[in-house]
């Protein structure tokens, strides 16, 4: 009689285990701001406006790729963009060009302070020109 038992209570119990899901029921599951990734993906899973490979506009603050694009100096300019990857004060438009310093801060290609009317500065993503800026609101 007691393997009977034994058997019987196994199967009841190995009846009702876990019910396998894939990564996709998963994702969308734990996926709050359906912006198609899930929680253990997405750097901001409560912004759908941030996640990796998102738009992401250059010099606001924001990292809405989630760090999809290299950025080694952490200046919020991607090293792909960026004329010194290892110094987080020189980047594309940087205020702190300073003329005649022998630096080239704002990565114009000269010692002196941009003409932001002549040169405006390039802060659209290249791949996704539309990207909004400043969309982690407040917090990068």
């Amino acid at each position: 009689m007691r393997p009977v038992l034994v058997s019987c209570i196994l199967l009841v119990f190995l009846g009702s285990g876990c019910a396998y899901v894939s990564k996709a029921e998963y994702d969308e599951f734990w996926d709050a701001d359906g912006d198609g990734f899930g929680i253990d993906e997405d750097c901001d899973p409560d912004n759908a406006q941030i996640y990796p490979g998102a738009g992401d506009v250059r010099g606001d603050g924001c990292d809405a790729d989630c760090g999809f694009e290299a950025d080694a100096d952490g200046d919020d300019w991607p090293d792909a963009a960026d004329c010194a990857v290892d110094n987080p004060t020189i980047y594309p438009c940087s205020p702190a060009e300073v003329q005649g310093d022998g630096v080239d801060s704002d990565c114009d290609g000269s010692d002196g302070v941009r003409d932001q009317a002549a040169f405006p500065c390039p802060t659209a993503d290249p791949v996704v020109p539309d990207a909004q800026a400043n969309v982690c609101g407040g917090a990068a």
